[in-house]
């Protein structure tokens, strides 16, 4: 059965609270898909479309209608900035957009859109994770989200009883693949809400009994920070996180909390090239696997390039390929099923992977190559707040949440006598807050515009 099968899977249950709080059962949630899919047949059959998301059931029930009848959306956020969108809407030219309009989240006739050759396997389109302001997306087929949505439902032991929390974007991918595994698992999701931070936050999760939480690393901390992890909250059994490398220290406090809890904490590793998952930490190996991203999801595969060690996936959740023009959107499948990740990485001897750094991460610093990313981690385990490396070729750039000129000359410190690094090479700054990507990530191009 596909996620985007409503009916027979849900009928009376709930699947949804909208972020007004009321209950959606699958025979509602279907009657509103085909709402959805009667506006854009309107439009057409098979059109290309801009939809512009903010966790809401007219954006789930919009993403729903266009999986069914063949329609193909870009999910982007609600609240991208009007120069990136025009951009975006110039580059592509889509025939309709959705949710630019709080007040009208329907789909929007553009006629100026000339006709679009869309190949028949291409179902959704997503920003790859560097910039949601990029003309370079990632094209999906149905097919591989099932897939994906399938592997993640089975490793997680998801079921009809499990209620998970929107609390990242839809168009995210991680976001997305917690919507579409829970819909398929016959589960159901609060959408929208209040941010982690909000004291809204953990009030709404036990109102609604959420019984899973997802987050990137820096949700992780602040989660940490505001004391969430000693908050009562009965039914939370699945904390997952994933979007980056979590500091083991802190990895290690919430793996022992929920222990303690009698909860279970997944360690993960994805891609938007992968439809989201790739890999995950069983919770039983955790402890001993500290640092890892740990086995591939079902019916994938891992591997390691033997000339670079570059970390290969294999598996049927692998994107059909990239697009940065309207005309590449017409291209089938160039990827066959492989995915080059771009990061490198080691096996141990029971099977399970450890990431090294991305292969694009490094800057030579007077004839030196460093891994930014190495950086990155020995400062936030030093200092424990978050921390941001960037940089160019003989220039280093930390940026730290802090207002404390100690931990930046602590941070200096280590950066000269752990790596080596002249001071005349280096800068370290204390920023009130790390900008952030729509999807939780460090915006790290934001940052070396600013220095």
């Amino acid at each position: 059965m596909n996620f985007w099968a409503l009916d027979a899977a849900h009928g009376e249950r709930v699947v949804a609270i909208d972020t007004g709080g009321r209950e959606v059962s699958g025979r509602q949630l279907a009657e509103a898909v085909r709402a959805s899919e009667e506006a854009l047949a309107r439009l057409g059959t098979r059109t290309l479309g801009l939809m512009f998301c903010s966790n809401r059931l007219s954006d789930v029930t919009l993403y729903l209608a266009c999986l069914r009848q063949g329609h193909v959306p870009l999910l982007l956020p609600a609240d991208m900035p009007a120069r990136q969108v025009e951009a975006l809407r110039a580059h592509y030219r889509p025939q309709w957009v959705a949710g630019l309009d709080p007040a009208d989240a329907g789909p929007v006739a553009q006629p100026d859109a000339p006709p679009v050759l869309l190949h028949p396997s291409l179902a959704l389109l997503l920003s790859t994770s560097g910039s949601t302001g990029s003309p370079r997306l990632v094209r999906l087929s149905r097919e591989a989200l099932q897939a994906n949505a399938a592997s993640i439902a089975e490793y997680l032991q998801l079921g009809s009883g499990e209620r998970a929390i929107l609390s990242l974007p839809m168009h995210y991918s991680y976001g997305l693949s917690v919507l579409n595994s829970h819909l398929l698992a016959g589960g159901s999701v609060v959408l929208g809400g209040p941010g982690i931070i909000s004291p809204e936050f953990v009030p709404l999760m036990r109102r609604h009994a959420v019984t899973s939480l997802a987050g990137v690393p820096y949700m992780y901390q602040m989660l940490h920070r505001t004391g969430f992890f000693q908050q009562d909250l009965p039914a939370l059994r699945t904390l997952t996180q994933a979007g980056g490398k979590l500091d083991e220290r802190l990895a290690r406090r919430v793996h022992e909390h929920a222990l303690a809890a009698g909860r279970r904490f997944f360690v993960m590793y994805g891609q938007t090239e992968a439809c989201a998952r790739i890999s995950y930490v069983p919770p039983d190996q955790l402890a001993r696997k500290m640092g890892s991203i740990g086995v591939p999801i079902p019916g994938g595969r891992l591997d390691l390039d033997p000339h670079t060690q570059e970390l290969v996936y294999e598996g049927p959740n692998v994107m059909l390929g990239y697009a940065e023009s309207r005309e590449e959107l017409a291209l089938g499948d160039v990827m066959k099923g492989r995915l080059p990740t771009g990061d490198l990485a080691r096996r141990d001897e029971d099977g399970f992977f450890f990431l090294e750094g991305r292969i694009k991460r490094f800057i030579k610093v007077y004839g030196n190559r460093i891994g930014l990313d190495e950086v990155e981690r020995a400062l936030e385990a030093l200092l424990q707040l978050p921390v941001a490396v960037a940089g160019r070729d003989d220039r280093l750039v930390v940026w730290m949440e802090t207002g404390d000129a100690a931990l930046v000359a602590q941070a200096s410190a280590l950066v000269r006598q752990q790596f080596g690094i002249h001071p005349s090479a280096t800068q370290c700054r204390a920023v009130d807050a790390l900008p952030l990507l729509a999807s939780g990530k460090k915006h790290y191009a934001a940052l070396l515009e600013g220095s």
